[in-house]
């Protein structure tokens, strides 16, 4: 186990893939290699048997007459004209009594040797005895097995190079991603992925990756669109940790989470940045504060500037910017201008809430406290699209004498599961309409001709 932790930690992954590939490809080399090895020489041994055994039957049957003789000027003549095989190194002739009456070539006792009988008429004449050298099958299966190491060796060294370059293609994407996920955990920038592996297994991750960091980026383009819908706060004239009275406009943007899979992060931030204008300038227009609130939702305050002023002028602000906004939206989809559709829901409620200003850096950003701000989402995610829902509070802080006219909305409980009335914006009076009215194509025509 020590021995492989000290290779596993002095190579790496690539190595080791190509060092196991390259074993295995020369351990099946060898183990073909040897069997052929094996294999061969017995099939050529065998064979070198076989013609030595064909020559000693010619050999047989053209000494046969001079053996019964015993004529051994005969057999030396004949042995000597012979043509011994490659095979054979020696061969000798013996009589019935076992003694060698002739031979040819070098005999070579204790080597590998073959015997056959003389007979004539079916009468023995004597016995035919030969060695046989075998020198040529180990040389000729010895030359195979070294061609089969070789290429055994050479086979090795590709499988190894192969492996080490398919492993090294994955564990250059992986050095590359850590590399990315280093600085992007120690930069805070947003996340760079490396170009995509050309290995499929991996691309499932790296696809994964990439979607992590597009919704990062949209994430980030949202806060950063969002955040501009954020007003800051005067320290000095606005004390910390103080219940206001005021108007509460909810606007909910629907379908964000839609619009973040269909848009790009600068098409998404350019989109709510159109927006953010239209909203601005009804603000603007009716002394009202906007604030981000939750990850879909803006609101805007009526009442903060002025808290001792009358409490009807602050709630029909409310509902005159509410009207400008949801009028400047209209025109801008309906212009035939090059934005994208975005819908929105819309209430107003009118409570108390704690501002509990948070700085950052020069910069102090409310954060809205109370029940009061979650009863106005809650009134938002019971409205239509671009219709306005006001809660019963709002509505009587009016007064009677606003010649305002309400249609009946729906009961919707509130967050102690008590039903409240809500009613619709049907109509403003006509001067207010029409102020409202010159006001969508003056904003209108200054954004047209910036």
């Amino acid at each position: 186990m020590q021995r492989v932790r000290l290779i596993g930690q002095k190579l790496n992954i690539s190595q080791i893939c190509g060092l196991i590939a390259g074993l295995m490809i020369l351990l099946s080399g060898i183990l073909i290699s040897t069997l052929t090895y094996s294999h061969l020489h017995g099939q050529l041994q065998s064979r070198l048997q076989q013609d030595a055994a064909r020559q000693l039957q010619r050999l047989a049957l053209a000494t046969a007459p001079s053996l019964l003789k015993e004529d051994r000027i005969t057999l030396s003549l004949t042995l000597s004209e012979w043509k011994l095989g490659p095979e054979l190194t020696g061969i000798q002739v013996l009589n019935h009594d076992q003694q060698v009456i002739a031979e040819t070539g070098s005999y070579r006792s204790g080597s590998t040797e073959i015997t056959q009988p003389v007979t004539q008429d079916n009468v023995s004449a004597g016995v035919l005895r030969a060695s046989i050298s075998l020198d040529s099958a180990s040389q000729t299966a010895r030359h195979y097995l070294s061609l089969g190491l070789i290429a055994s060796g050479l086979l090795a060294l590709i499988a190894a190079l192969a492996a080490y370059q398919l492993a090294e293609r994955g564990l250059r994407y992986i050095r590359q991603l850590q590399q990315s996920l280093s600085q992007w955990q120690q930069d805070e920038r947003p996340l760079t992925l490396p170009a995509a592996p050309a290995i499929s297994e991996m691309q499932g991750i790296h696809q994964a990756l990439n979607n992590i960091a597009q919704r990062e980026l949209h994430q980030k383009a949202m806060q950063e669109a969002l955040g501009r819908f954020v007003s800051a706060v005067d320290n000095k004239t606005q004390p910390l940790l103080r219940y206001h009275e005021c108007a509460l406009l909810f606007i909910e943007i629907q379908d964000l989470e839609v619009l973040q899979q269909r848009l790009s992060a600068d098409e998404l931030s350019q989109v709510l940045n159109q927006y953010h204008r239209l909203l601005s300038q009804a603000a603007k227009l009716y002394n009202g504060k906007i604030d981000r609130y939750l990850g879909d939702g803006v609101v805007m305050m009526f009442g903060l500037a002025n808290p001792t002023a009358d409490h009807g002028n602050a709630a029909l602000h409310c509902l005159y910017a509410a009207q400008l906004f949801l009028g400047l939206v209209a025109h801008l989809q309906d212009a035939g201008q090059q934005t994208l559709p975005v819908g929105f829901r819309i209430a107003a409620h009118w409570g108390n809430i704690l501002l509990a200003p948070i700085t950052h850096d020069d910069r102090t950003e409310c954060n809205l406290i109370g029940d009061t701000v979650h009863w106005a989402y809650n009134l938002a995610t019971n409205s239509e699209e671009h219709r306005l829902l006001v809660s019963q509070q709002l509505v009587e802080h009016l007064g009677n004498d606003n010649e305002i006219s309400w249609e009946e909305g729906p009961l919707v409980s509130d967050l102690h599961g008590r039903e409240q009335s809500s009613y619709w914006l049907a109509d403003l009076p006509e001067k207010t309409s029409q102020l409202i009215q010159r006001q969508i194509k003056h904003i209108t025509a200054m954004t047209e001709n910036a």
